[in-house]
């Protein structure tokens, strides 16, 4: 049911036009090869690195390396959960501990948001990063 006051808007757009809203501008994301973007990847490492626990476990499970996508809002939460993108390192005697080492990954880059990046880097949209983490190359 239509309002006496929606009618008599409707009825005003429609004879004096209404106006509509600026077409959306895009802009597209900053490529992973750009000097800006290698700045922000390079900065999130040292974040994150400063927060990873290595789970205890015998040392042929430090072999396997783990690369997670972390999606970043411009105000540096981290938006949902990072996602395992590979593992290497990974054979019949380690396997076990393939899931144990994907879990500190991704806890160490939950601990340490929000992260503090370039604001330029941004671009108005979140970043979408690739995080390795190899326990054997900690420092």
């Amino acid at each position: 049911m239509i309002t006496r006051h929606a009618l008599v808007l409707l009825l005003a757009c429609a004879l004096a036009g209404c106006a509509t809203p600026a077409p959306p501008t895009y802009v597209l994301p900053l490529p992973s090869d750009s000097p800006l973007m290698r700045q922000a990847m390079n900065e999130a490492a040292r974040q994150v690195r400063r927060c990873y626990r290595a789970p205890r476990m015998a040392t042929v499970g430090r072999r396997i390396v783990t690369q997670l996508r972390v999606r970043i809002q411009p105000d540096g939460a981290i938006s949902g959960l990072p996602t395992i993108v590979s593992q290497s390192g990974v054979d019949a005697g380690n396997r076990a501990y393939a899931d144990r080492m994907a879990q500190a990954a991704i806890e160490s880059v939950l601990r340490c948001a929000p992260l503090t990046l370039p604001p330029e880097a941004y671009r108005g949209m979140a970043i979408v990063m690739d995080l390795t983490f190899s326990p054997t190359l900690e420092a």
